[in-house]
């Protein structure tokens, strides 16, 4: 039986170690009826045999690059790919970002796992723009209106008259 979207998310999160109520909020359960549904969903056996091959793809990969991290594992055997066992992974370099750089760019890795370095890479590419609130909006009216030139814009910003 395969599992639907929902399932499959709740599997990858419980399987990274978040708690069962928070794997179904992330997973787009609701709030109030995500404890009772992780329940429910741990009592599912695919969903427990997803959980499980996770957890031993993951156990796979971790001991891989502590062999290569301890300098253990000879040269010409490079870890497993978790998704695709043909491919073989690079070993981490020391740069984190160059690692989620090629993790993002590269298709063997499962999607979601590329959307989350795409997003971890977003604030070193690009910067926050931050909303204006009303203070910052009437100041730049009040620019605007004075670089128009003229005694007149800057009586409109002190809310005074014109007299003729």
């Amino acid at each position: 039986m395969s599992l639907n979207d929902k399932q499959e998310l709740f599997a990858l999160n419980v399987a990274a170690g978040i708690n069962q109520t928070e794997a179904c909020v992330n997973a787009g359960y609701s709030r109030n009826g995500a404890a009772a549904a992780a329940c429910r969903l741990m009592k599912n056996q695919a969903v427990l045999a997803r959980i499980e091959g996770l957890k031993k793809q993951q156990n796979r990969l971790n001991k891989n690059i502590n062999k290569i991290v301890n300098n253990d594992v000879n040269t010409d055997v490079n870890p497993v790919n978790p998704v695709n066992p043909v491919q073989s992974v690079s070993p981490p370099s020391d740069d984190p970002l160059q690692f989620l750089v090629m993790v993002m760019n590269d298709d063997s890795w499962p999607h979601k796992l590329r959307i989350d370095a795409a997003k971890t890479l977003m604030p070193y590419k690009h910067g926050r723009i931050g909303e204006t609130g009303k203070k910052e909006a009437a100041r730049d009216v009040a620019i605007e209106k004075s670089r128009a030139g003229g005694l007149s814009a800057r009586l409109e910003q002190k809310g005074l008259k014109k007299v003729k």
